[in-house]
């Protein structure tokens, strides 16, 4: 996977930048787990990127959790899951903060996007919410300490037994240097049935904020990037 993304990366004219602190919180039901890039729970080598082994939290099962900071002139800050599957007879809660800092301004605008695919999961709910913090905050530090100003959310209720959501908004967001970029997500599973194969999921969680200078126009290397996060996604799970 690594061989593939520096492949893309030099297809894209991209130079690989310095990156700074990138760092994940979250509370799965009750459980609170902490992790940052380049710490002894992220099993990705590579600086700007973090992958931490999947988890079975508070009877949460989370599969193929990845994020990656990407540092100018097109700042991204992308986090993945293929799968968040609720074991337990009760619904279950989750709430995650990831944030990066130290993006390269100025910057002038904004894109965000989201999306996921609900299984056996009627009546679950998911609040994603963007940040733009031009004081360079580190953030994350607690599964709901996102800095700086909101710049947009969505929110979605499962309905049925598979259901999907999608959002994109851009808009403006002003930072004159070094600033801040934070991701939340939140919502609850709905409680297992107890029949196996039945399992309450929420499959291929995906969330971005990209914020550039002047009017978001995505450039053809950002676009190739993200596209390596998503299949980073299919090579975790591969894996499993």
């Amino acid at each position: 996977m690594k061989k593939l993304l520096l492949s893309i990366l030099v297809s894209a004219g991209f130079v690989a930048p310095a990156f700074a602190t990138l760092q994940l919180s979250a509370d799965i039901n009750g459980t609170v787990f902490n992790c940052a890039d380049q710490t002894v729970c992220d099993l990705d080598a590579t600086v700007g990127k973090l992958r931490i082994a999947d988890l079975f939290l508070g009877g949460v099962e989370v599969i193929g959790s990845s994020q990656i900071q990407i540092i100018g002139p097109s700042n991204a800050l992308n986090t993945s899951s293929f799968q968040i599957i609720n074991h337990n007879m009760t619904a279950a809660t989750i709430q995650l903060a990831i944030n990066g800092i130290d993006f390269l301004g100025p910057v002038a605008s904004y894109s965000a996007s989201g999306a996921g695919t609900w299984q056996n999961a009627n009546g679950s709910s998911i609040d994603l919410s963007f940040y733009g913090d031009a004081s360079n905050t580190q953030g994350a530090n607690t599964p709901a300490d996102l800095p700086g100003v909101l710049l947009a959310g969505f929110s979605d209720i499962a309905n049925g037994p598979a259901d999907s959501f999608a959002f994109n908004k851009t808009g403006p967001f002003v930072a004159g240097g070094a600033f801040g970029m934070s991701l939340g997500t939140s919502g609850t599973l709905a409680a297992w049935t107890g029949v196996p194969g039945t399992e309450p999921t929420l499959v291929g969680r995906s969330q971005t904020i990209l914020a550039t200078n002047g009017a978001f126009v995505p450039e053809p290397g950002t676009l190739m990037l993200l596209g390596a996060a998503l299949l980073g996604l299919g090579a975790i799970r591969r894996r499993t």
